[in-house]
């Protein structure tokens, strides 16, 4: 496909706060989106992402905070003059109309000093059903579709009024893990096609990661970080960004006269400003398992293990400490479970 020039609009998010009675939904979020910018707002239940979309559409009215599209304060416009596209998991396509229909209802129904000729609608519908390769299904009704392929309808129609800002609210929920990924790689070049700015919400972090130019990581209804995939994995800002992405492994340590101490074992330097006990956050692929002891290497025991296809889950317990960490591992050839082995830290991080 042809890369497009960005083609949507920024979009600014100025001390957004929202209450449902007695629950603090969102608190005080400040946060741009770039024209063209594909962002995922990523979290568990109830952290305030779905509200901060519905709000963005204007489904829900914040109760202090400002939005603005471009530079335009969109705050208090209805949702028809926000010009957004929507699409929700479970579809939401109208079941009476042809796939064609439901691509253009958001064209018919505009009053008639702004509604495109009917021929022009027609090319448009056409036009769309290539771009989410579906040609030639216009004549058909969402039942005699597959989930993924009326999935692919709900954006088509969401892209036929040519909105500002595109929003996906869990967008491939329903579907099942192969359709979803097949569906991640294709709306990552529909994006390339489209240059709409485009925000989804997702718990799924690997969609986040595979898809999002960044990822907003939301918890308690407040932006814990706001990075790109690769940082935001790489270098976690808080606990809950380290242990929302990805594997991750905690263990107590001591830091000492600018050294780190795990289990007794001097595995590095310490930060200037740690002192006393520490929490360390270790990712799997920073930590090494070798039978041989070193300097540098902590002495565990193998207490459990359990191979699932490519992967092997291993427990291990710290021999002094007796803390026990599970680490997930390439499967391969494990010695049995009670061998002392020895564990070596390459990267960790350290949060104050």
């Amino acid at each position: 496909m042809t890369t497009h020039s960005a083609r949507g609009e920024a979009l600014s998010l100025e001390g957004i706060s929202k209450r449902f009675g007695d629950f603090q939904a969102l608190s005080d979020i400040h946060l741009r989106i770039e024209p063209g910018e594909l962002v995922a707002l990523l979290g568990p239940s109830g952290s305030g992402k779905t509200s901060l979309l519905r709000i963005i559409a204007g489904l829900e009215q914040a109760d202090r905070g400002r939005l603005k599209f471009g530079e335009r304060d969109a705050s208090h416009l209805s949702v028809q003059a926000r010009r957004v596209g929507f699409v929700f998991q479970h579809y939401a396509l109208f079941k009476h109309m042809r796939v064609a229909d439901n691509i253009a209802f958001g064209l018919s129904v505009r009053p008639r000093s702004e509604r495109p000729a009917a021929a022009a609608i027609r090319a448009r519908v056409e036009h769309l059903l290539e771009l989410v390769q579906l040609p030639g299904l216009g004549d058909r009704y969402p039942s005699q579709l597959s989930g993924g392929q009326r999935q692919r309808v709900a954006l088509a129609r969401a892209l036929a009024i040519e909105p500002s800002v595109l929003l996906l609210d869990e967008p491939f929920g329903a579907l099942d893990a192969r359709v979803r990924k097949d569906l991640r790689r294709w709306l990552r070049e529909l994006h390339r096609e489209t240059g709409v700015t485009t925000v989804f919400v997702t718990h799924d972090q690997d969609e986040a990661l595979e898809l999002a130019d960044r990822v907003v990581l939301m918890q308690g209804g407040r932006i814990e970080q706001v990075d790109t995939p690769e940082r935001a994995y790489g270098a976690p800002a808080t606990p809950f960004v380290f242990e929302f992405l990805g594997e991750g492994a905690r263990l107590q340590a001591q830091a000492s006269a600018g050294r780190l101490l795990l289990d007794g074992v001097d595995i590095g330097a310490a930060d200037a400003a740690a002192h006393g006990e520490v929490q360390l956050h270790l990712r799997p692929e920073h930590l090494q398992l070798q039978p041989s002891p070193a300097s540098d290497a902590v002495p565990v025991e193998l207490i459990e293990r359990h191979s699932s296809g490519p992967r092997s889950r291993l427990r291990l317990k710290l021999a002094r400490s007796g803390q026990v960490l599970e680490l997930d591992l390439p499967a391969g050839e494990l010695p049995p479970t009670g061998s002392a082995l020895h564990l070596r830290c390459t990267q960790w991080q350290v949060f104050g």
